[in-house]
């Protein structure tokens, strides 16, 4: 595991009312959230980044309106259509 160093001013700190391990935790969190949802990380490694387990990190996407899936309405149809093929 590597270890990254961030200096932050107190101030930033007292603004927030965090302690230096909350404010990191908290900017995990917000890096993996921000590098999922541009596609720079997948579902499971933002995760992982976040040290949270992906049901998890799935709970905080999900109350954010973040969607954990890219399928379209066309792909779900495909589906389904493919589905209903199989079981006839």
């Amino acid at each position: 595991m590597i270890t990254l160093t961030y200096q932050v001013q107190p101030e930033i700190l007292v603004s927030l009312n965090k302690k230096p391990g909350e404010l990191a935790n908290e900017l995990m969190l917000w890096a993996a959230i921000s590098m999922y949802e541009h596609g720079k990380l997948s579902l499971a490694r933002a995760a992982t980044l976040a040290g949270m387990h992906r049901y998890d990190f799935e709970t905080v996407l999900s109350k954010l309106n973040i969607p954990i899936s890219d399928l379209s309405i066309d792909d779900i149809k495909n589906d389904l259509d493919a589905l209903n093929n199989i079981l006839k």
